[in-house]
């Protein structure tokens, strides 16, 4: 009689949990363009599954890719509502929170945009919507960017020609207490030109009405400046080296007197001035100031 050996092989039994996770908790800046949300699986690929945000079902997703990326900007809160891979469907959880929040809007404001280089110097406000918490300036002059906020500053002068001005590209980065940004800019331009006005009468009468002879100027170098008041017998009546002393804007001028304080007849007297322009052009003018009292 045979006998008969039974060998009995123990084959483990693979088996798949099918199942899908979304998460995300993100706040989204709405000049930031669009996020992730992360949907993640266990199962055989392919993955098919449907998602809703707020409620309203979306189309359904099949994928290779484990995890998968919702690329979004809608804001809500996003949800499975099934999911199945290559052999069956299987379990759902989590969700994810999308929030968009409101960016800042980045405003410099400025009185002028246009400079003279003789005082290259422009105030900055930043008149940004939003509730910022930071200002990040820079200047476009190769200088590191500043944190300030509202600064005055003085632009270098790169003297590129008379009548050529110099441009500077300004941008202001500003930061809300959500940590969103915005950037705008602003281009500055540094004339290198000069102007004076010289009038040719005043009447120091006390009336309040051109009481002062006085001057306005713009890009010229001060310490070369010298201003002097003649006879037609060549007597100096009057002289200074301060042009901001002749200033008619502020209220600054000659009042008709000679260097001894004492007031001069009415008459047609002669003038002569000196100034280098900014960029060392010298100039000497010549003329006559009618006195009237």
């Amino acid at each position: 009689m045979k006998k008969f050996l039974f060998i009995f092989l123990l084959v483990p039994i693979i088996t798949f949990s099918q199942s899908a996770f979304i998460s995300g908790n993100i706040d989204l800046c709405d000049n930031e363009g669009k996020s992730d949300i992360t949907v993640s699986f266990n199962g055989i690929t392919p993955f098919t599954f449907v998602y809703s945000v707020n409620g309203i079902i979306k189309p359904s997703v099949t994928t290779t890719e484990n995890p998968y990326s919702i690329i979004t900007d809608q804001d809500g809160i996003y949800e499975l509502v099934s999911m199945s891979d290559a052999t069956s469907s299987g379990s759902i959880s989590g969700s994810a929170i999308l929030s968009i929040l409101t960016s800042p809007t980045s405003i410099i404001s400025t009185i002028a945009d246009t400079i003279q280089s003789i005082n290259p110097s422009v105030q900055f406000t930043s008149e940004s919507i939003g509730n910022i918490i930071q200002q990040e300036w820079n200047f476009g002059d190769n200088t590191a960017s500043q944190t300030i906020n509202n600064p005055l500053y003085i632009f270098p002068v790169n003297s590129s020609g008379q009548g050529v001005p110099d441009t500077y590209q300004i941008s202001l980065i500003v930061t809300d207490y959500n940590g969103c940004m915005d950037t705008t800019f602003k281009n500055i331009f540094v004339i290198n030109d000069y102007w004076m006005y010289i009038p040719n009468s005043f009447s120091p009468d006390d009336d309040q009405i051109n009481d002062k002879f006085c001057i306005e100027y713009s890009g010229i170098r001060e310490n070369t400046f010298s201003f002097y008041v003649m006879n037609r017998q060549g007597e100096i009546l009057f002289k200074t080296t301060n042009p901001s002393s002749l200033l008619c804007r502020t209220n600054s001028g000659w009042e008709g007197k000679d260097l001894n304080g004492k007031d001069i007849l009415s008459g047609t007297y002669v003038y002569e001035m000196y100034y280098q322009e900014w960029d060392g052009w010298k100039n000497t003018k010549h003329g006559t100031i009618n006195l009237v009292r």
